[in-house]
């Protein structure tokens, strides 16, 4: 699935933000998106609220299973920024 910016990010059926950038991961195999989430209530996002629910990436008019990823998924540990391969 390509993705391009700007696609709706869904959470629980409510769109919660939108992808700010998005790129082909080629060590990952798969599209990656950066994107904004709020909260529909206006509360503060929390940790828990970005693990909970279950998102989706609307592309085309067709939605996508999504993950969020609190860290890089390349790289979560930044050991390549510290040399380590």
């Amino acid at each position: 699935m390509p993705l391009w910016g700007l696609e709706a990010i869904w959470r629980d059926d409510q769109v919660v933000g939108f992808l700010r950038r998005a790129d082909y991961a080629f060590t990952l195999n798969k599209s990656i998106g950066y994107g904004y989430i709020r909260r529909p209530d206006g509360l503060p996002v929390t940790t828990d609220f970005l693990l909970s629910g279950h998102y989706s990436i609307e592309s085309m008019d067709v939605k996508h299973k999504a993950h969020v990823h609190l860290k890089t998924p390349f790289d979560p540990k930044n050991l390549r920024v510290a040399g380590f391969y």
